[in-house]
């Protein structure tokens, strides 16, 4: 038995042999340019006849004489080495030269096909059907297996809502892709739905191919319901976006765009909220203010703010009696004070005046008794205060 290879050895050896191989290395290719983009400088394309496809790429493209425009469509022929990518085992021819030969056959008939239905009014903004801005019941054909399902479904989640799909799973590319796509446009469009999206995740423009189809664009065209396109092109234009009322890019812009006024709603639902609890907090606060006026009203107002001032009135009365009573009784007292000390020292002198009183005779001798004196006599009572005459009359 041979000794098996391991992934490494047999891309090695894939890769030496090409490297070797003269023919590889110095390589003419005729084709139709497909899958034109620009990236960091370089420009990759693929270069495809029929449905067979080999990827290209011309490094630093702008530094290269190219004396005509890169496009879809153009029939070419280029120079250039083959290389093989280890990392995704896929052959790209590095171009050294490219020489326009034209528009291919295939292209050309796609460009007739565009120029016949637009004569048709397939793609006039007047046959255009508007999208329901709130859709709620939505027919998707897609591929049952593919991501664009994911996409779509996990965006349209994202947000409350009351939307139903209607799933119809179909190829999106190969032979079988056209009467299928076709086959669930016609289905969906009976079932008196809000909207239609045809979507698929992306790939070559010869994988979308089937969007190009008549049978997809007259189903498209002739169906009564909205229907959006998103098949996940960034470059290609079909004819499907042509005739379709929206064409977006993604099955996420898609869910997006469906999904848009939903999230509108919510906002304004929050908004709404929002402007209802500040008007709420306005009129308590309204009602709070009010309530202080009355209560300071009835306040001014209640015969107990009256009685607690006639209270305070007579309170201040009495204090300020006692305050006078106290004041007089005590003016009084001291004023009695006065005259008892008066009276006191009145009593005194009197006193001392009794004690002081001497009687003499006419010739100032001290008469001690009444036998001293008889009548007629004249005698003199000196007081301390003065003397009087007197004469003894018994």
């Amino acid at each position: 038995m041979r000794k098996a290879l391991s992934v490494k050895q047999f891309n090695e050896y894939f890769k030496s042999n090409i490297k070797h191989d003269p023919i590889f290395q110095n390589l003419y290719i005729n084709g139709q340019l497909s899958n034109v983009r620009i990236n960091n400088s370089h420009l990759y394309f693929s270069l495809k006849e029929d449905r067979d496809i080999i990827d290209c790429v011309i490094y630093y493209y702008e530094d290269k004489d190219i004396d005509f425009s890169v496009e879809i469509g153009k029939d070419v022929l280029v120079k250039g080495t083959v290389l093989f990518n280890n990392f995704s085992s896929r052959i790209v021819i590095s171009v050294n030269e490219i020489k326009e030969k034209g528009l291919s056959q295939k292209y050309l008939e796609f460009l007739q096909m565009k120029e016949e239905f637009r004569k048709k009014g397939y793609f006039d903004l007047e046959n255009k059907k508007e999208i329901p801005k709130l859709p709620q019941k939505i027919g998707l054909i897609t591929s049952e297996e593919g991501a664009a399902i994911v996409d779509f479904l996990s965006v349209i989640n994202q947000k409350p809502n009351d939307i139903h799909i209607f799933v119809s799973p179909v190829k999106v590319q190969g032979e079988s892709s056209p009467p299928m796509v076709k086959r669930a446009i016609e289905i969906l469009d009976k079932k008196d739905l809000d909207l239609i999206v045809i979507t698929r995740g992306g790939g070559s423009s010869e994988d979308l191919s089937s969007f190009n189809d008549s049978l997809v664009i007259d189903a498209a065209f002739l169906a009564k319901t909205p229907i959006i396109s998103a098949i996940g092109h960034k470059i290609d234009q079909t004819l499907l976006d042509l005739v379709a009322d929206l064409s977006l890019q993604t099955p996420t812009e898609a869910g997006s765009y469906v999904i848009k006024n939903y999230s509108d709603i919510s906002k304004e639902m929050k908004n709404i909220v929002t402007k209802m609890g500040e008007i709420t907090l306005s009129r308590i606060r309204d009602y709070e203010y009010r309530l202080r006026e009355t209560e300071r009203i009835l306040d001014r107002k209640s015969p107990i703010r009256e009685i607690d001032k006639r209270i305070n009135s007579l309170t201040y009365l009495k204090k300020d009696l006692n305050l006078r009573l106290r004041s007089n009784l005590s003016y009084n007292e001291q004023k009695l004070r006065l005259v008892s000390s008066e009276l006191k020292r009145f009593k005194d002198i009197i006193e001392i005046g009794k004690k002081n009183i001497h009687i003499k005779d006419d010739m100032g001798n001290t008469i001690f008794s009444k036998h001293s004196l008889k009548e007629s006599d004249i005698a003199f009572i000196e007081f301390s205060d003065g003397k009087v005459k007197v004469e003894v009359v018994d």
